[in-house]
């Protein structure tokens, strides 16, 4: 059978939405491993999968949380952090969301050859 790329990064992108609202950060890492495992996405395929679904869906939540939040809590962390603009504070969430994503698919993509290999990648003992 062969993996859609297009199918598992949906997944990953529905996943990392539902997941970023409800649970730790963390946790839709752990699903885009589990997905580039299980669809055994090639290492390209969930690299660029893992972490352009992880960085947009959270530059979006941070646009998002950004426009309803009346506290301005995102111009705040970037003052303690040496004066960052919110822009700017919103390419440190892209690029940390990217990175994250990047070593999720990566990880997953490594389990999935490793735990569930294409019948072409079976080596039979020779007789």
């Amino acid at each position: 059978m062969k993996t859609n790329p297009m199918i598992s990064f949906l997944l990953m992108i529905i996943g990392v939405t539902g997941l970023g609202f409800i649970a730790p950060w963390w946790a839709a890492a752990i699903w885009i491993v589990v997905i580039a495992s299980i669809t055994r996405l090639n290492k390209k395929q969930a690299i660029l999968s893992g972490s352009f679904a992880f960085g947009l869906v959270w530059l979006a939540m941070a646009l998002y949380m950004s426009l309803h939040d009346d506290a301005k809590i995102i111009s705040k962390t970037g003052a303690l952090l040496g004066g960052l603009s919110t822009p700017l504070m919103f390419a440190v969430t892209f690029v940390l969301a990217f990175v994250t994503g990047l070593l999720s698919g990566w990880l997953g993509s490594a389990l999935g050859q490793t735990f569930f290999p294409r019948k072409s990648e079976i080596v039979s003992p020779e007789k």
